[in-house]
């Protein structure tokens, strides 16, 4: 079976004139008025920076060397050290890479001072021990 073909006519497009969408100003309506600066301002706030000058806060911020050091100080505590000298160079546009630093800066004054209370406890423990010794 066949299908049975359908004349259409050729129609030439036309776009929508205005008088479809009404060119004339209904009267009932108030008018704009022209005078004086627009309530409505589009310009960005003052207070805030430009769009570049926050994307360039993340530029180049890769934490990742100061997360590997924080991890790996707990197998070798030195490291932390280490990293606390990074933390101390880095920056401070750098957020992300201060963040984990500041850990190893913290990690490492613990370490210290767990060092520094270690060898207080052996110099107290052999000035005791000489002074019991006959």
């Amino acid at each position: 079976m066949a299908k049975p073909k359908r004349g259409y006519e050729t129609i030439q497009y036309q776009p929508p004139t205005p008088q479809v969408f009404g060119n004339a100003l209904p009267t009932d309506l108030p008018a704009a008025s022209t005078a004086g600066p627009s309530s409505f301002n589009v310009d960005r706030p003052k207070h805030r920076p430009k769009l570049a000058d926050r994307l360039a806060v993340y530029e180049d911020d890769n934490p990742r060397c100061q997360q590997i050091i924080c991890v790996l100080g707990i197998i070798f505590p030195p490291l932390w050290v280490i990293g606390a000298c990074i933390y101390i160079r880095t920056p401070t546009t750098k957020i992300l890479t201060r963040e984990v630093g500041f850990r190893n800066f913290l990690l490492a004054c613990i370490f210290m001072m767990a060092v520094a209370a270690w060898m207080v406890y052996h110099a107290l423990q052999a000035r005791t021990a000489t002074a019991l010794s006959p």
